[in-house]
């Protein structure tokens, strides 16, 4: 059986139109000035690709192309067979590939990138974390924030109140609070990664007493202790989470800091971890755990009550809740514990 082909010598792009079969254990490759008889044991033949050509790759680099794939396989049925090569053509391994494929990517997001981002976070000097704590209010304070309009004796007796708490074995204390006001962004308050909180006079002011307010900076210390604020960041920024893994280069991360703490919208673990963490607090200082449930419920209908009042695009966006999602369950559970 003969079949059409075209060969190129190796040595010029030049086509060949020649015409080949196979002789016993040899194959015999006829064309115009071009004779070649090669043993099959010297041939190099790839795997079929889809439907592209068939090869044959000669020792010295010349190669002939077989259109007539139904009749290379019947002039070499075992040539270019392989498990790789049949699974590439075979659509439900295909499928099972794309499927793995999916499978592991889910897993590396679920799994395998918050664990990278906690190990990084214990790496980060303190220094680059403060530094990042400077970038947030230099960004901000000419943008959305704005100096509170607290009285100064009110900030004091909160900063006291928050200093005379006794702390868990092996914790130290908060670094500092910075009060500001801010009317985009409502009654909030964010734990920064260098150890700041920021508290918003919205928030204390709709508070009921002062153990409320501690009761939240107790969460608000939790995701502080437990680094949430710069392992959600890095979470958030592959690229800034792949520097500060290889080389230590954490400029990407100061960069987008003050957006992404900002849009930061703690996991549920996070938030069970920090609220575990304000109940321990709370009890180890005398006061009722059932001050966070409250606050979030005076959170929550704040929110409701704001929100249609609010364009579509911006209601709820900038609320603690928005941050902090606070669920029945969650309230539940704090009231119960």
């Amino acid at each position: 059986m003969w079949l059409t082909a075209i060969y190129y010598d190796g040595r010029q792009a030049r086509p060949h139109p020649v015409t080949l079969c196979v002789e016993g254990d040899k194959l015999l490759l006829q064309g115009r000035d071009i004779v070649r008889r090669e043993e099959l044991a010297s041939l190099k033949i790839p795997p079929p690709l889809g439907s592209t050509p068939r090869l044959i790759l000669f020792a010295d680099g010349g190669r002939c192309e077989v259109a007539d794939r139904q009749g290379f396989a019947d002039i070499l049925p075992d040539a270019g067979k392989s498990v790789v090569a049949g699974m590439e053509n075979s659509w439900w391994h295909a499928l099972a590939a794309l499927l793995l494929t999916l499978i592991l990517l889910s897993v590396v997001y679920l799994f395998g990138l918050p664990y990278a981002a906690r190990v990084v976070a214990d790496r980060v000097p303190v220094h680059l974390l403060e530094r990042m704590d400077n970038q947030f209010f230099a960004s901000l304070d000419q943008t959305l924030l704005m100096p509170s309009k607290l009285a100064e004796e009110r900030r004091h007796t909160l900063e006291d109140g928050l200093r005379r708490l006794v702390l868990p074995p092996g914790e130290d204390r908060l670094a500092h609070i910075e009060f500001r006001g801010s009317p985009t962004l409502g009654a909030n308050a964010f734990a920064l990664p260098g150890g700041s909180v920021l508290v918003l006079d919205d928030l204390v002011n709709l508070a009921s007493n002062d153990q409320e307010i501690l009761a939240v900076l107790a969460h608000e210390m939790g995701h502080v202790y437990e680094k949430h604020a710069l392992r959600q960041m890095l979470q958030a920024s592959v690229i800034g989470l792949a520097m500060a893994w290889y080389i230590g280069d954490v400029s990407n991360l100061l960069a987008v800091a003050p957006t992404v703490i900002l849009e930061t919208r703690y996991s549920r673990d996070f938030e069970r971890r920090a609220d575990a963490f304000a109940a321990e607090l709370l009890r180890a200082n005398g006061i009722p755990v059932s001050r966070l449930a409250d606050i979030l419920e005076k959170l929550e209908a704040a929110q409701r009550n704001t929100a249609p009042n609010q364009p579509v695009e911006s209601a709820g966006a900038m609320d603690y809740l928005s941050s902090h999602p606070a669920t029945e369950a969650r309230i539940k559970h704090l009231r119960e514990l």
